[in-house]
């Protein structure tokens, strides 16, 4: 892939683009596919110890929580912190069998009450990266050529307006399959009976507001 993204920029400027600039745009464009899709999940095991835990710190790939339940199988409920604050207004102190968990910001979870027991993460993930010849996206293979028509067009930011405009439709193209595949994961959600907690991006309302939704 690495191959073929430069190849594609030296057909368009004779500009010389280090192997490590097009593999971090290719990893870019990776992790943004999985950041608009949640295309990539994975279940784990994780014991909070107290309220508030960046998740992160905990998983290093974390995206989204998609479900998360007691070892037992039995499904915590997402909960607004508004309506936390108006269940208990000392719930951030609360102990007990977790109930309810609060999603916010990045990656920051609070569960409630808190109780050290395991609980069962179903979570959406980045990607690995790809770092040799031979690794491979782990996203459909389908979209590969998206992956190579962002990175050209991260690459070239770099060379100013002129230049970047050339390669702009690379980037709409790239949102395109974004929002094709997240609608078939939305599809597939519901094919399988999965009520997960978070959906992906709003893309397509985005780009109307953008202005970036190819004719």
């Amino acid at each position: 892939m690495r191959l073929r993204v430069g190849q594609r920029l030296n057909e368009i400027t004779p500009t010389h683009y280090p192997a490590s600039e097009i593999d971090a745009a290719i990893n870019e464009a990776q992790r943004l596919f999985c950041l608009l899709t949640l295309a990539l999940e994975t279940t784990a095991s994780w014991t909070p110890a107290v309220t508030f835990t960046h998740m992160l710190t905990v998983f290093s790939d974390w995206i989204a929580p998609l479900r998360i339940a007691t070892a037992a199988g039995a499904k915590i409920r997402p909960v607004k912190l508004i309506d936390l604050a108006a269940l208990d207004p000392a719930w951030p102190s609360a102990s007990g069998a977790i109930e309810r968990y609060n999603f916010s910001g990045v990656d920051l979870v609070a569960v409630y009450p808190t109780a050290g027991t395991a609980l069962s993460v179903t979570y959406a993930r980045s990607p690995l990266p790809l770092v040799g010849d031979s690794d491979e996206p782990e996203i459909p293979a389908q979209y590969d050529p998206v992956l190579i028509k962002y990175a050209i067009y991260r690459c070239r930011q770099g060379e100013g307006a002129q230049e970047l405009e050339k390669v702009l439709p690379y980037y709409k193209a790239f949102l395109d399959a974004a929002e094709q595949y997240a609608g078939f994961v939305v599809q597939r959600q519901m094919d399988r009976g999965l009520r997960y907690d978070t959906l992906p991006f709003e893309l397509a309302k985005f780009r109307e507001l953008e202005g970036t939704k190819n004719d």
